[in-house]
């Protein structure tokens, strides 16, 4: 009985793969490992099984966290499960104010809203090409009232805080990655955000980045995001940098650094 209970265990352990740099797919950092960029979440491998990260730029007006931990292997596909945690109220009340940084009308007050999303993640190599699947759910919850006068309708934000208004929506996407050499890699992507019922009830993103490691504590990315969707106004479409509730296209450098806690 004991050796029968041993290999589902023993399954879902050899399901579990680490690797650096990868926080799209279902690959975990290794245990004790950081990473962080300037744009990027500050990510910690707390063991082969475990993996934190935050968004500290933002943690301080906006308290968020992600846990990824794996799942049994699908076939030649490694598995993981994504949660992530968000609380948007003190920031959203920052911008809701006229003048410079105003972005929510001053009338408004944002009430206490929690965001949970969950997201399955599938990775694995195909001809030399890195693929990760990924779909999931995100779940807003709203504590007291909002006014539905109160959404940014703006592309990349207005999805995002969607689910708030709409109480839940979906997500689905495709990564692919190709190492170009030692030190070069491109990664292109393709996400579906869906909030049925909604007056501007879908997004469809894609970025394509381009980075060049020096090491494995050190790489630079740059690249472009591109947004397209229905929104309360009607349709529209941007070309954006890789950064949140920018509104125009620039050059965009991204630097990520590494280390290992000892």
């Amino acid at each position: 009985m004991k050796r029968f209970l041993c290999y589902p265990l023993l399954f879902c352990m050899l399901s579990s793969e680490t690797r650096f740099w990868d926080s799209h797919s279902a690959y975990l950092l290794p245990e004790k490992r950081i990473e962080v960029g300037v744009f990027q979440p500050l990510r910690y491998g707390h063991s082969d099984n475990l993996e934190y990260s935050v968004y500290p730029l933002w943690f301080f007006v906006m308290p968020n966290i992600s846990i990824k931990k794996p799942t049994a292997a699908l076939g030649n596909f490694n598995s993981a499960m994504r949660y992530s945690f968000m609380y948007p109220t003190p920031f959203l009340n920052m911008i809701a104010k006229s003048g410079l940084g105003g972005v929510i009308s001053p009338d408004f007050q944002m009430p206490t809203m929690i965001g949970i999303s969950g997201t399955w993640l599938l990775s694995s190599s195909v001809r030399g090409v890195d693929v990760t699947l990924s779909t999931g759910m995100d779940i807003g919850i709203v504590l007291g009232d909002l006014d539905s006068r109160s959404s940014i309708d703006l592309p990349l934000v207005y999805h995002r805080l969607g689910a708030y208004y709409n109480n839940w929506g979906m997500h689905t996407g495709i990564d692919l990655q190709k190492n170009i050499g030692s030190n070069i890699s491109v990664l292109g992507d393709c996400d579906l955000r869906w909030l049925p019922g909604l007056d501007g009830d879908f997004s469809l993103e894609h970025k394509l980045l381009i980075s060049w490691k020096k090491s494995d504590n050190f790489r630079v990315m740059t690249g472009y995001k591109f947004v397209m969707g229905e929104y309360p106004y009607g349709s529209d479409m941007r070309l954006l940098p890789y950064l949140p509730m920018a509104e125009m296209w620039v050059p965009m450098i991204e630097l990520q650094w590494a280390r290992n806690r000892k």
